[in-house]
């Protein structure tokens, strides 16, 4: 019995960590990013932005418009710095909020979808 509540606690905290992934994806792509549009969060380290490849090493995402690092929270890129506090990004061109799945404020909104299941078929 121990063993299995020992694997379950486990499982929730890797869960735990990969929704945390995903979520500072979802962050970038909505509030970092900047591209109006829509944004899937594919997984904790590949995004799609209106059909542009976003990768993540760690915390480096390299993007089209080119490479950005964050240090807890604060995001430097060509376009400058942006700053997260929460839902709130804040950056040289104006303030993004998070509402859910809907970013807006400065720039035009996006929509980022997350929790994409890799067992979806195909009709």
């Amino acid at each position: 019995m121990k063993a299995i509540t020992t694997v379950a606690l486990m499982a929730m905290l890797m869960a735990s960590g990969l929704a945390e992934d995903q979520s500072a994806m979802e962050a970038f792509v909505g509030g970092v990013y900047r591209e109006g549009g829509f944004a899937v969060v594919l997984d904790k380290d590949t995004a799609l932005v209106n059909g542009k490849l976003i990768l993540r090493d760690r915390d480096v995402y390299i993007t089209p418009k080119g490479a950005y690092s964050n240090d807890r929270g604060t995001y430097s890129g060509r376009d400058g710095i942006v700053v997260q506090d929460k839902d709130v990004f804040t950056g040289r061109d104006g303030t993004r909020i998070a509402a859910g799945a809907l970013y807006f404020g400065a720039g035009e909104p996006a929509i980022v979808a997350t929790g994409l299941s890799t067992s979806m078929r195909k009709p």
